[in-house]
């Protein structure tokens, strides 16, 4: 009994203790960083919209005495004093003279070092939170509970988010690349911008079962050509809308419409399987941080997968998040669009398909015509290999070789401009073959079967 007492009394000296008595914690913040900061800090401003929600989902709205204008869920946080647009333009001084006990802020160079030098040289301890994805937001929810000693009620918050979250990466996980959609992510409200396999949206993509054309660029957020984009062919896009691009503090379904038709209508833009198909989706960047980016991953895998989430309502579990944590009624708040999948016509889907291991590759249920069916590899983020044959098919046709070389700018041109009929009869041909490219330079045979090649059909002529 002495030894627990002995234990318990060391466990008490253990815990900082500041000046005016109150006991302390350290935590470990997104930027890695230990920072000692009192339990149960009653003023504390908040230049973090996803911390500053998790704050409000933990009953302590009443803590926080200051925010930045980029905080807005809840929607009552707009009534706090404002210090700023974002933690870059944050008035230090008016800091300063409010004398918080705590500042939360953004990671990295979102909040300038000079400036959180002269909050810890007031003994104001600062910790940063960004939680673009749930892999950060689970540690902070974790984080804030501690911080106001409310651990049973941020586990619970906790459990429900990874709930949803398990459930998407149980679904998806084990999805061949062939079952995975091409997907374009636009950053930042630019259509230009995008994310290598290093970036939070590629990590999104990914965990939702996409495949990211940006992935293998060499630069974590890389700046691409139209070209580019048109060459990838992706058969979804997806963009970020920034809060400039929009008057109020949510979006509006006129405003994300617009924005929509912008981008789909860009020159050379008609040629891509997403524009073609309407697979292309506006999201709030709003959504892209705090609780609200496990309803992004919702919505990322229902666009992705509608087969295998028929059973979820992205914008039903929204409106749970906002009626239980924010106190809001999701009412005139669409912050996505479409927010439904958008389906894609039958005939669409026989005219794509990828190579399996042996580099084979199969359509069925096609009406009898003259097709050409062309081939193309990515290496290195680019397509330089591209190859086609055309068949005529009456009934089965099988053993079509199609053997990819590097692309020239005509092949290219053909390619963006073909265009693919179908017809109203799905018929019940099958049309079948095998792609081949280039060994490795003195390698023996000097073609190889090409896994994970893509094919298209893309010129058809109906048999008179």
């Amino acid at each position: 009994m002495k030894f627990l007492n002995w234990l318990i009394i060391l466990a008490i000296l253990c815990i900082p203790v500041y000046a005016d008595g109150s006991q302390s914690i350290v935590l470990v913040d997104e930027d890695g960083r230990n920072i000692t900061v009192p339990l149960n800090p009653e003023r504390i401003v908040c230049l973090s919209p996803g911390a500053a929600e998790v704050l409000c989902a933990l009953d302590a709205q009443d803590r926080i005495v200051a925010v930045t204008k980029d905080c807005n869920i809840p929607s009552s946080l707009q009534e706090k004093e404002n210090v700023g647009e974002s933690g870059r333009e944050a008035d230090i001084e008016r800091m300063l003279e409010i004398k918080p006990d705590l500042v939360i802020a953004k990671t990295g160079a979102l909040f300038p070092k000079d400036d959180e030098k002269k909050l810890t040289d007031y003994g104001i301890p600062v910790l940063r939170y960004r939680v673009l994805h749930i892999d950060a937001l689970l540690p902070m929810i974790e984080d804030l509970g501690k911080l106001l000693q409310k651990d049973e009620q941020a586990g619970e918050m906790k459990d429900w988010i990874d709930g949803y979250y398990q459930t998407i990466l149980d679904r998806v996980g084990k999805l061949p690349d062939s079952k995975k959609p091409s997907v374009y992510f636009m950053s930042m409200g630019h259509t230009d911008w995008t994310g290598n396999r290093a970036s939070t949206g590629n990590t999104r993509i990914a965990e939702a079962g996409g495949r990211n054309i940006a992935a293998d660029l060499s630069v974590t957020v890389p700046h691409v050509e139209t070209e580019w984009i048109i060459e990838q062919n992706p058969e979804i896009m997806i963009y970020s809308m920034s809060s400039e691009q929009h008057q109020g503090t949510y979006p509006t379904i006129e405003e994300m419409k617009a924005k929509q038709r912008e981008i789909m209508s860009q020159p050379g833009f008609e040629v891509i399987d997403a524009v073609k198909t309407g697979r292309v989706y506006i999201t709030d960047i709003n959504m892209a941080s705090g609780l609200s980016e496990m309803v992004t991953m919702l919505y990322y895998a229902k666009w992705f997968h509608p087969d295998l989430f028929q059973d979820i309502d992205p914008r039903a579990v929204h409106a749970k998040l906002l009626k239980k944590y924010a106190h809001m009624d999701i009412g005139d708040i669409h912050q996505v669009y479409p927010d439904a999948p958008v389906e894609v016509p039958a005939a669409f889907g026989r005219l794509s398909t990828t190579t399996d291991g042996n580099g084979a590759f199969v359509f069925h249920d096609l009406p009898a015509g003259t097709y050409t069916v062309e081939a193309y590899k990515a290496a290195m983020g680019v397509y330089p290999y591209m190859g086609n044959a055309t068949v005529s098919l009456a009934g089965d046709a099988g053993g079509i070789n199609i053997t990819l070389k590097s692309a020239d700018d005509e092949a290219a041109e053909r390619f963006e401009k073909a265009a693919a009929d179908l017809g109203e009869n799905a018929g019940k041909g099958t049309l079948s073959g095998t792609v081949f490219g280039p060994n490795r330079p003195g390698g023996d045979p000097s073609v190889i079967p090409y896994e994970d090649a893509e094919v298209k059909l893309t010129e058809y002529a109906a048999k008179k």
